[in-house]
């Protein structure tokens, strides 16, 4: 009898079991839950302007490295060197358009270049590349502003240099009738190393 009634004291909940299932008391109204993006919390409501300043502190550090990366300069400043540089290529390109404007007319054109190969060493390339230059026709439209001193054999080098001609008044072997005409004694042979149009 008396371990039915210790039964019966086990299954009936206590003062203290029958609290804790009640309702949780209300909070202060000085006190509120807070809930942000980041976090909850319970705060005082004195406290507001403080999460006003957390929940604003995100975007307005984000605006700022917007405004941060307008203002750099991404590909630096010009130098003087690329000032020159655009300068002569400017250039470059109306001397260029002017050349193909003064021969409109006369046809297509091709862009060739020759390999001058002297007797010997003693043959000054230079000088010889100096006067080529200066042969002016009207086949011709521009010699190459630069040229090229390529090795052969046993100290020997060629003349590499072009010119752009008119197919219709000029071809390879006028080009080198009018070349040798300066320079034939100096010239063992005229090649053609690269020929193309224009």
């Amino acid at each position: 009898k008396q371990q039915q009634q210790k039964q019966q004291q086990q299954k009936q909940p206590t003062t203290a079991t029958c609290t804790m299932s009640e309702e949780a008391p209300k909070l202060s109204e000085d006190v509120e839950v807070r809930t942000t993006e980041e976090f909850s919390s319970i705060t005082l409501k004195d406290d507001q302007a403080e999460f006003a300043g957390k929940e604003e502190a995100a975007p307005a550090a984000a605006e700022e490295d917007d405004i941060a990366l307008d203002d750099d300069d991404l590909f630096g400043e010009e130098t003087e060197e690329d000032i020159a540089a655009r300068k002569a290529l400017d250039e470059k390109m109306a001397a260029e358009k002017a050349a193909r404007k003064a021969g409109k007319g006369k046809g297509e054109r091709s862009l060739i270049v020759l390999d001058i190969k002297p007797f010997d060493a003693e043959t000054d390339l230079e000088a010889i590349a100096k006067n080529v230059k200066k042969i002016e026709h009207e086949g011709i439209q521009n010699w190459g502003q630069e040229h090229k001193l390529m090795p052969l054999a046993f100290g020997v080098n060629k003349l590499a240099i072009s010119c752009v001609v008119y197919d219709d008044l000029m071809d390879v072997e006028k080009l080198s009738e009018l070349i040798n005409e300066l320079h034939e004694d100096d010239i063992q042979s005229i090649d053609v190393q690269a020929m193309s149009k224009v």
